[in-house]
């Protein structure tokens, strides 16, 4: 339901909050993330459009969070890159849906404001202070470290 480029913003999301006060440059990101490189230029610019992060040029340049983490949530990182879309008529258009929607859109819908809900209560913080599901864990051997989500039963 999330693309690869959310999964992307979010891993460097939670990176950059762990860094607080830290500036990495595109390739630091990069390495520490997992994500290509091509990808995390990509991602860093539209964070940074969306004054998530803030990024400067130069010999000491790099990007950091420009927002307050405690504050932030998964969901308005996710609305930056590729918003959820609600269901509110029929997709197939057709006419005789048009003031209600069949039962499986209806249950998409349900579904879907579900996750907004959950996502919407989740600071970027949440994610850094919790210890069951979500960490970024480093790798002592390559330097480089990597979102990991356990799955839950």
């Amino acid at each position: 339901m999330l693309s690869k480029t959310v999964e992307y913003a979010l891993r460097i999301m939670i990176l950059l909050t762990e860094r607080k006060g830290t500036s990495l440059t595109a390739e630091q990101i990069a390495a520490a993330t997992l994500v290509p490189a091509g990808y995390t230029v990509k991602v860093l610019q539209q964070l940074s459009r969306a004054t998530l992060l803030k990024g400067q040029r130069g010999r000491n340049g790099g990007f950091a969070l420009a927002c307050d983490p405690t504050k932030v949530t998964l969901l308005q990182v996710i609305r930056v890159i590729n918003p959820l879309e609600r269901i509110a008529d029929c997709p197939l258009g057709r006419t005789e849906h048009q003031h209600s929607m069949r039962l499986l859109h209806k249950q998409i819908d349900t579904v879907i404001e579900a996750l907004e809900s959950s996502l919407s209560s989740v600071s970027l913080q949440d994610v850094i202070e919790s210890g069951d599901g979500s960490s970024l864990s480093q790798d002592q051997k390559n330097g480089t470290a990597a979102l990991r989500v356990k799955a839950t039963d």
